[in-house]
């Protein structure tokens, strides 16, 4: 990871037991990897939680915010949004950008 990276974690819960055809549909549509080949984006991952079979997580990181700015602009995260209605009932992001320097 770039040190300067910016750091966003995504935690979505899916409706009960919708889990695994949200991230079906997310393969399916090709989000993942359109995602993933979006210049900028350093690193794009869905974790399921070992102790809630509705909950995922999803690890993003971008080079900078022009890219952030350009992922939420995508045709792709449109369609997320469409399946995030469909299939999940909550969602916390969290976005933690590089530290000041340090003098």
């Amino acid at each position: 990871m770039a040190v300067n990276a910016i750091v966003v974690n995504v935690i979505y819960q899916a409706k009960p037991g919708m889990r695994e055809r949200f991230v079906e549909e997310v393969t399916r549509h090709g989000i993942l990897s359109e995602t993933r080949a979006e210049a900028g984006c350093l690193r794009y991952e869905y974790f399921a939680a070992l102790d809630d079979p509705d909950r995922l997580f999803l690890l993003e990181h971008w080079a900078d915010q022009a890219a952030v700015e350009r992922h939420r602009g995508t045709k792709h995260m449109a369609q997320l949004q469409e399946l995030k209605r469909i299939y999940v009932a909550e969602c916390v992001i969290q976005r933690f950008d590089p530290p000041a320097p340090v003098c």
